[in-house]
């Protein structure tokens, strides 16, 4: 029995480089409604995230990185119409370090704000967060790095931005674990602490607040949200050692931090008893898909074998049982060592958009993109699987207001085990279709 509605796959076989705009092997249909295509020079291009302007263009963000291989990678921000043409590209970052692409945002006042992170050396990772114009140009741009009690650099990994009241909270982890209140573990045994940091509309950071939060040995912040002026919910994952588990397992955590970023409340926890469960991606409920919190991620049982999994918490939390409307593996064998990023999104009608990585098809790495009921039962039969002869990596998905899919990543082009990787971006029907 098929495990796939359909399979599309992408023929990449590009031996000439690009240049920044459309190819030919462009897949269009006659209106140009749906199409996929790719960006980039010299060099790799991947594919992040994106956001949609109000006047129905694209910002589509990501990192480039050219062809000689002791230059530096940077950001790279591209404009697109409603087609996928481009209308300007623009790179930015230092020639002495790389700067890596994570999350973009377009802010109540028609602003984009973007994080990422730059590499002083492979293991040293400050923050970087700039605002910009929606014409691409630079308004505020701010590092980050945290020391420890040793006064020694410490590792940070930003993942995503959330807008506040007032201006930003990055998300992400840190191996400085010195920075929590009342710190639980040794430095020998606590190797990561959740990380939120919170940053003024002008990028100058909060002064009197907590950065990051750690209960167990390995935590990660994925998400903040802002509830009220003075209660913020942060979602991400954790190995401490919860009730009723024999072991201390990885598991989706949510808690709430007060106006200092104490945290104020219990905390709540989503996964399996033995499986690890790693959170990756929220989406907010909307009105059709039920209020509350949609969370996406990934499982892996004892032979390291993967699978999504989602969970759907209440709007307003109470941090126990009763908070939790679903939880469950999606039962999608996506097979082993993938990158263990995911993307989730509130369809605008009603259920939810769920994008991971996959290779259990073959040997190859794709895109997989499902759909699922408010109640999480799946809505499409058999999810859909994007990809071409190499290495492809998702970035994130969207339903625009028509209902049409967008999704952007990176796809290899030329030789499966040695072209280079492109940003790529996909224009779909309701249903994943490249044709109605």
């Amino acid at each position: 029995m098929n495990r796939y509605t359909y399979i599309i796959l992408v023929s990449l076989m590009i031996g000439i480089g690009l240049t920044g705009c459309d190819t030919k092997s462009n897949v269009d249909n006659p209106n140009l409604s749906h199409f996929i295509k790719f960006y980039g020079g010299d060099g790799d291009q991947t594919g992040i995230d994106f956001v949609e302007l109000p006047d129905g263009t694209f910002i589509l963000f990501g990192t480039s990185k050219a062809t000689p291989a002791d230059s530096t990678s940077q950001w790279y921000l591209v404009k697109v119409d409603a087609q996928g043409m481009v209308i300007w590209e623009k790179k930015f970052g230092s020639s002495k370090q790389d700067e890596v692409a994570s999350d973009i945002e377009i802010t109540a006042d028609n602003k984009l704000v973007a994080v990422g992170n730059t590499y002083k050396s492979a293991t040293d990772r400050d923050v970087l967060i700039m605002t910009f114009t929606l014409d691409g140009v630079p308004i505020n741009k701010a590092t980050v790095g945290l020391k420890n009690l040793a006064g020694q650099e410490t590792d940070e990994n930003a993942i995503s931005v959330s807008l506040t009241a007032d201006g930003f909270i990055v998300a992400g982890s840190t191996s400085n674990t010195d920075q929590k209140l009342n710190p639980q573990f040794t430095l020998a045994s606590d190797q990561r602490d959740a990380m939120h940091l919170r940053f003024f509309n002008n990028l100058t950071q909060y002064p009197n607040w907590t950065v990051t939060t750690g209960p167990g040995t390995f935590d990660a912040a994925v998400k903040v949200i802002q509830v009220s002026a003075t209660q913020f919910y942060v979602f991400g994952y954790t190995n401490k050692l919860v009730a009723g588990h024999p072991n201390p397992d990885l598991n989706f955590w949510y808690f709430g931090l007060g106006p200092t970023a104490i945290p104020n409340s219990g905390e709540g926890f989503i996964g399996s008893i033995t499986d690890d469960e790693k959170m990756s991606s929220l989406a907010l409920g909307r009105l059709q898909s039920g209020d509350g919190y949609f969370l996406g991620g990934i499982t892996y049982n004892q032979a390291l074998a993967s699978d999504i999994y989602v969970g759907k918490l209440t709007k307003t939390l109470s941090f126990n049982a009763t908070d939790i409307q679903f939880q469950k593996p999606l039962s999608i064998s996506l097979g082993n060592s993938l990158p263990e990023n995911t993307s989730v999104f509130a369809s605008l009608l009603s259920g939810f958009y769920v994008l991971a990585n996959e290779k259990s098809l073959n040997d190859d790495q794709n895109w997989l993109l499902t759909k699922l009921n408010n109640d999480g039962s799946l809505a499409w039969t058999l999810p859909l699987v994007f990809g071409g002869e190499g290495l492809d990596t998702i970035g994130s998905v969207q339903e625009l207001p028509d209902g049409r899919i967008v999704i952007i990543g990176t796809m290899r082009t030329g030789k499966p085990d040695s072209g280079e990787f492109k940003m790529t971006l996909m224009k779909l029907s309701s249903d994943g279709k490249l044709l109605d």
